[in-house]
Formats: structure tokens, C-alpha cells, sequence
């Protein structure tokens, strides 16, 4: 069946959970607003670690100080070539941003033991032919599977139990290299400002029948998507999605 990016993934099936509509303005109408300044810190972050790790599966032991150079620099950088909306002023996520870096290499980098990081997954669904794609951020030397994540709260236990992203990766992990003995966890660094910066590991056990569900629900959204069903999914959360004006031009609130 086809779909808009030619495979399905774990933001497009969140998109599409959060409210079909929101999905078809993203990936239908491939409409693309500014960037809001949360994301756009998650990905320099993101950016920053990919470059340690690399480093570190070269054999090199980076300086803290050249990886937050590295940091600053693809920060500003990027903030100059892209349309972001700032929902906290440029210098203070900046700061937050750093505050992150600095505490994932005081409290986690001495102790990572990389062996593949950003790295891209895909298999196909089984009787479907729909692709299934997703990009690990770490997979260490004892196939732990970790995913990084920057926010401005704490995480609650059953967000990441419940959330499918984890069982996406053990799939496509699992699909590609075989039944290893991978682990599941989230390392979430949350803080409003630079000075309140914390971090939590939340580790994930997929429950008995978790991949089963998980593709029962791809192959019925996949049907959706392919069938048109976009409607609008009415939330409190509305008036701060990116899609707010679009969505009122087709009559919804």
C-alpha cells in the first residue's frame, strides 16, 4: 500500500495517534511550519551526542570542551538558517541546551560503551508490504537500545511503557540481527533552565504480545491512511499544535 514517505515510522505513527489530521497535514500536504524552539534544541542535542559517540567508536576520547563547542557552534549555526519559533528566548534554550550536554557527559558518557549510534532500521511488515523504518540513537556493546530525549518534565513510568517506540526498535532489531539479548531504556534530561537540569533512566520490558498489537495497530492505521481517514481529533492540547490555522480553514476548532 502506498504511503506518503513511501514506509511507515514511530513520529508518523504518533502523529497520526495524536490526531489523523495532524498527520495529513504533515505528511499528505507536506506542510511545513517553523520549527518550535523544544525540538529544535533536541536536535542540536541529539547532533551533539551523535558527534561523541562517533568519535568514540573511532577510538578517541573527546574533551568535554570540543563537544560543547561542537555544540555552540551547530547551535548557532542552525539557528540562523532556519525559521524557529521561540517559545523561550534563543540564549536562555541555548543554555538549557549546554546544561544537557554537560550533564549527559559528566553523569552518562564515561560509562557508554557505543557500538553503533543513529543508526537506521527497516523491514517489512509481515503480508503488507508496508516498510517499517526507525533510527536508534545508541546501541551499546551489550545491545542495550537506548533513546535520548530533552523536555522540560520529569517522565512518568507509564509514558515510556506505554509508549511503542521501544517495541518498534526490538522489532527492527530483532529483524535485522537476530534475537540478541537487547535491553530497552530511555534516557530523558528534563529542566525548565540550565539550573535545574535532571536526568532519568527509565528502562522498558516490552509485555507478552507487545509486537503483535504493535503490528495489528500499524496494519489498521496503514488501512486508514490509505483509505483517506484523516478527521480532526479535538484535544485541549489544539490550541498549541502547528497545524492550528490550517485545521480551522477546514471548519474545526
Amino acid at each position: 500500500m502506498a504511503l506518503p514517505r513511501g514506509y511507515i515510522s514511530h513520529s508518523q505513527i504518533r502523529a497520526y495517534r495524536e490526531c489523523p489530521r495532524k498527520y495529513f497535514f504533515a505528511y499528505v500536504e507536506n506542510i511545513q511550519p517553523p520549527i518550535n524552539d523544544k525540538v529544535f534544541l533536541g536536535e542540536v542535542f541529539h547532533s551533539a551526542i551523535e558527534h561523541y559517540f562517533l568519535q568514540r567508536i573511532g577510538g578517541a576520547m573527546p574533551a568535554d570542551e570540543a563537544v560543547e563547542a561542537y555544540f555552540c557552534s551547530r547551535f548557532d549555526g542552525d539557528a540562523c538558517g532556519r525559521e524557529i519559533s521561540w517559545g523561550s528566548p534563543r540564549h536562555e534554550t541555548r543554555q538549557r541546551g549546554l546544561a544537557f550536554l554537560k550533564h549527559f557527559l559528566r553523569h552518562l558518557a564515561p560509562d557508554a560503551r557505543p557500538l553503533m549510534v543513529e543508526k537506521e532500521l527497516c523491514a517489512e511488515l509481515p503480508g503488507s508490504g508496508v516498510m517499517l523504518k526507525g533510527v536508534i540513537d545508541l546501541v551499546e556493546e551489550d545491545y542495550c537500545i537506548t533513546d535520548f530525549k530533552t523536555t522540560t518534565g520529569r517522565w512518568s513510568d507509564s509514558r515510556a511503557r506505554n509508549s511503542p517506540q521501544m517495541v518498534i526498535y526490538r522489532y527492527l532489531f530483532d529483524r535485522s540481527f537476530g534475537p540478541l539479548p537487547a535491553s530497552l531504556k530511555y534516557e530523558v534530561f528534563y529542566g525548565r533552565t540550565a539550573g535545574s537540569v535532571r536526568h532519568q533512566t527509565l528502562r522498558v520490558v516490552p509485555e507478552e504480545g507487545a509486537v503483535d498489537s504493535l503490528l495489528a495497530m500499524i496494519g489498521d492505521m496503514v488501512q486508514r491512511i490509505g483509505a483517506g481517514i484523516f478527521p480532526a481529533r479535538e484535544t485541549p492540547f489544539c490550541r498549541h499544535c502547528d497545524f492550528r490555522s490550517q485545521c480551522r480553514d477546514k471548519g474545526s476548532a
